[in-house]
């Protein structure tokens, strides 16, 4: 996989070396406590993206992590006070697996979460989450990786980055695996948290993912946010409109 230029390997895990010496900006104050966004991969071998934000939305983390491992640790480090995920962090009603061969049925007449119906009303496009999904690798790992994190003690949300982005910058939003898509990200990011600004220009699509899983967590701890879905099952946290 091809990195941009600040982008380093050190130690087995690849870190986001920022224009601006990172140790002259972040508040040291902000590892007890702040938000993790996590752009999730579907498996340990391609790096998930990072970022933690403190209560004055100050960047205090931003890197490129394998193992669940280390997650686990980056968290328990900065003691995050809420995580948001992107990634399906629950299986439909009536589902205990995913697997075609297990006689297990969804209870929902069109076999998708009610989170994934209310988005799909919305206008917004969701993988599908049943068992002939592509995603199953993903929906394993995210409620794996839930479940570690609730059993230390620490608040896990499902977030959606582009139903956020939708909410926070209209629909009118370039695809962002192209040059213009990132972009647009990078400019939008700057102005909703000036102060992690310094930082954006180094980040790909990915991490400007999970920067706006972190902020919806941040959103999420004002009471700006809404649940989409039952709860029950499994709702994901979106900003208000």
């Amino acid at each position: 996989m091809r990195l941009i230029n600040n982008l380093q390997k050190r130690g087995g895990r690849i870190i986001l070396e920022a224009a601006k010496p990172l140790q002259n900006t972040l508040d040291k104050s902000a590892e007890k406590g702040g938000f993790l966004g996590i752009d999730l991969t579907s498996a340990e071998a391609k790096p998930s993206a990072c970022l933690g934000l403190d209560r004055e939305l100050r960047l205090t983390y931003s890197g490129f992590l394998h193992q669940d491992s280390d997650i686990l640790k980056l968290t328990s480090r900065h003691r995050f006070e809420l995580v948001a995920i992107d990634a399906p962090l629950s299986l439909l009603k009536g589902l205990c697996c995913l697997e075609e061969s297990c006689s297990c049925q969804s209870a929902a007449d069109d076999k998708s979460r009610s989170c994934e119906r209310q988005l799909r009303k919305q206008g917004i496009p969701v993988f599908p989450t049943t068992k002939k999904t592509f995603i199953k690798k993903l929906i394993y790992r995210g409620i794996k990786l839930k479940t570690e994190l609730e059993s230390m003690g620490y608040e896990v949300i499902e977030v959606y980055p582009y139903a956020s982005k939708v909410r926070l910058f209209g629909r009118n939003i370039p695809k962002k695996t192209t040059s213009a898509g990132l972009a647009f990200l990078k400019q939008h990011i700057s102005r909703l948290l000036p102060r992690i600004a310094p930082y954006v220009d180094g980040f790909n699509h990915d991490m400007c993912d999970a920067a706006i899983a972190a902020y919806t967590a941040y959103l999420h701890s004002q009471g700006k946010t809404e649940l989409c879905g039952e709860p029950e099952e499994g709702a994901i946290c979106l900003p208000f409109s």
